[in-house]
């Protein structure tokens, strides 16, 4: 007998009375329970239940997917993409890794719509491709997130440093390592609304960057002058270091567009999912293109490539100071800094739920522990949580090893 077609009752639907509908993931009969027969050798599909409260708003939601992934990808990366290949090759790599990612967020959002769960596509891979897939893809996913926070939380110390290297390192990361497991075991409403103003901080700045940096190229500058496409016909500009360049910052900019694809984790605990979720994935492409984009154009018509400095991915010679700088701002290096370390505790905090619901999905799966599912009163994996975050405790290594040192090693 072949399967049915899903329909929206297939997903247990729940009605309120304002109108709103709470969508849980589908019921999926397997063979065992006589909904399908399987091809000699097929395994059967089970999807158990989510039980995962679903608190996060639309607001939220929205915030997350457009500045969630604004970072130190953008903010310090685009100075070695404009060195290493030219304005050219900075904005062409980005459109094309844009484009990518753009096509991967439409099938991934359909998929998180149709079965809207914490798993997301690492779920997806065990369910429609294979089990031992999903297994291997999940755990590696959940490790990356593990390690991503501990990198998050040692490159806050190399950030510190901008300003004083007086304060020890390690009590910064111990600092916010608290706060972020304290703003996601209590509640996922808490790491919603934590996770919407910092993400609302970064598309101001990048607002105001673009507003500023089309006064520059204008003459609003120290100079007094018209800048226009000049920086695209100086030396080897606008291609820099021909195909090898471009390969390079084509490598750069993937790593600026990483953890897009995360925003789909949140629908297992979105508020109607089915209706909230197309409307974040149709705003990708808008974010791509005002966020990442555009930015990267006026990056590459105001700042030669052969600055001095850009080479070192550092605070002071971000693309983004530059801009800052050239329009007369005394205080840019500081302001930029600032804004790097809330993206970075942005980053540090979406690793920190992803990962959870990762371990929590492999612990409801049966390829993980069982206590790794346990949940609080308010339905947060608080398990799967201390265990993500121990991974963290890494940092602390930095204080004898340096922390620059231990940040190149959580990177690779």
């Amino acid at each position: 007998m072949a399967q049915e077609t899903s329909h929206p009752k297939d997903f247990g639907e729940e009605t309120h009375h304002d109108g709103s509908r709470d969508v849980s993931p589908p019921k999926i009969k397997c063979a065992a329970e006589g909904g399908i027969n399987l091809e000699e050798g097929q395994r059967p599909c089970l999807l158990l239940a989510d039980k995962l409260a679903r608190r996060l708003s639309a607001r939220q939601v929205q915030m997350i997917a457009i500045g969630g992934t604004i970072g130190t990808g953008l903010f310090l990366g685009t100075s070695k993409s404009l060195s290493t290949g030219g304005p050219a090759s900075m904005l062409i790599s980005y459109a094309l890794v844009g484009l990518i990612v753009f096509i991967t967020m439409l099938s991934l959002g359909e998929m998180a719509a149709f079965v809207p769960i914490a798993g997301s596509f690492c779920t997806f891979a065990g369910r429609f491709v294979d089990d031992a897939f999903g297994f291997a893809l999940t755990w590696n996913y959940w490790f990356n997130d593990a390690v991503s926070m501990a990198s998050d939380l040692v490159a806050l110390q190399l950030i510190l440093h901008y300003w004083t290297t007086q304060f020890p390192g390690w009590g910064l990361s111990l600092i916010f390592w608290v706060l972020l497991v304290a703003a996601n075991i209590v509640t996922v409403r808490i790491y919603g609304e934590l996770e919407y103003w910092l993400s609302l901080l970064k598309v101001i700045t990048i607002i105001i960057f673009i507003i500023l940096g089309i006064a520059v190229n204008c003459g609003a500058n120290t100079d007094n002058r018209y800048i226009g496409g000049q920086n695209w016909f100086i030396g080897d500009a606008p291609f820099v270091g021909g195909i090898g360049g471009f390969a390079s910052v084509f490598v750069t900019a993937a790593f600026a567009y990483g953890g897009t694809e995360s925003i789909a984790i949140t629908a297992g605990e979105t508020k109607d999912p089915a209706r909230t979720l197309p409307k974040v994935i149709r705003n990708v492409f808008w974010r791509i293109l005002l966020f990442y984009i555009l930015s990267v154009l006026i990056l590459g018509l105001n700042v030669p490539y052969a600055t001095s400095g850009l080479n070192e991915r550092e605070t002071s010679t971000s693309p983004f100071t530059l801009v800052f700088q050239m329009a007369g701002s005394t205080a840019a290096g500081s302001f930029i800094n600032a804004v790097i370390m809330t993206s970075v505790l942005s980053a540090g905090n979406h690793a920190l739920f992803a990962g959870t619901r990762l371990l929590y999905t492999l612990a409801v799966d049966r390829h993980a522990p069982k206590s790794f599912s346990t949940l609080n009163k308010n339905q947060v994996p608080w398990i799967a949580l201390l265990a993500t975050s121990a991974i963290s405790i890494l940092c602390f290594g930095a204080s004898f090893i340096g922390a620059g040192q231990l940040w190149t090693w959580l990177q690779k």
